[in-house]
């Protein structure tokens, strides 16, 4: 089954619509764009709406279910949102197979309660999601998805609580209509430069000051961006960021609640894991 998303991103240069966008669905991803050359590319013309480089180097698609095995006792759908953040989680989907375990960002601070994830390009003109999160210092995970020679982001993710997850929903934004994680559609944000982030409105507001030389300090030059992510700290605000699975694409992002109602963690899939297949 695809998945089709439908998408608005907004660049800081020319403001461009994206609609339709499908799900990936893929076998193999070969990745041989430098980050530094996708960044500068994607820079140089919004003319016309367009997917990722990734869509371009896609092989045949894969519609092979994926194989979990995991420790972890959950049954909420998709139970791999929180497996994969268990040591020793493994998956095995066609001719790919992950062993994931869980890596520590750092904890971010929520100043609004307004969250933005997104790629990096578009900061000056994100909008956060309509959800009001709790406001505090979290921590900050991704889950590292390893293959016998390779190592990728598969999940992105902030805890605001230690409540068992009742239920997964779609984190929407201003406009977007509720549906089923199961729906045929997504929403996504759209990835061009092979990261994304969280950042609380605020923290957002005041990065948006800084200089040219200061994003690309953050988002290109620091070595830490290197197949995982960081928290960068910055005048009693941060953000987190973290490269995006196997680069670029159209990423959706989700509110686990408990039973209580409260929003537990919000967590971005970089779509490694096909767990719509199940």
């Amino acid at each position: 089954m695809k998945r089709k998303a439908a998408v608005e991103v907004s660049y800081t240069l020319n403001k461009v619509n994206m609609y339709g966008c499908n799900r990936i669905e893929y076998r193999t991803l070969t990745v041989s764009a430098i980050f530094l050359l996708v960044f500068l590319a994607s820079c140089m013309s919004y003319d016309q709406p367009r997917l990722g480089v990734a869509e371009a180097v896609l092989e045949e698609a894969d519609t092979s279910k994926p194989v979990v095995t995991t420790s972890f006792q959950g049954t909420t759908l998709p139970p791999v949102f929180e497996a994969a953040f268990i040591a020793g989680t493994k998956v095995l989907q066609g001719e790919m197979a992950y062993t994931f375990y869980k890596y520590d960002v750092g904890s971010i601070k929520i100043e609004s309660g307004k969250i933005i994830a997104g790629d990096p390009i578009v900061m000056h003109d994100a909008s956060p999601f309509t959800e009001l999160f709790p406001i505090g210092r979290f921590p900050v995970h991704l889950a590292l998805a390893k293959t016998k020679d390779d190592e990728r982001v598969a999940f992105s993710r902030i805890v605001f609580s230690e409540n068992p997850i009742v239920r997964w929903e779609y984190a929407l934004k201003k406009g977007q209509r509720p549906i089923s994680i199961k729906d045929t559609s997504i929403y996504c944000y759209g990835v061009d430069a092979g990261i994304g982030l969280f950042i609380d409105s605020v923290a957002n507001y005041y990065f948006n000051q800084k200089k040219a030389s200061d994003w690309e300090a953050v988002f290109i030059e620091d070595e830490k961006l290197i197949r995982r992510g960081y928290m960068h700290e910055f005048e009693g605000h941060n953000l987190a960021t973290f490269t995006t699975g196997y680069g670029d694409g159209c990423y959706a992002t989700y509110i686990g609640f408990d039973k209580g109602g409260r929003a537990c963690q919000l967590l971005t899939d970089f779509g490694l894991v096909a767990w719509w297949r199940l």
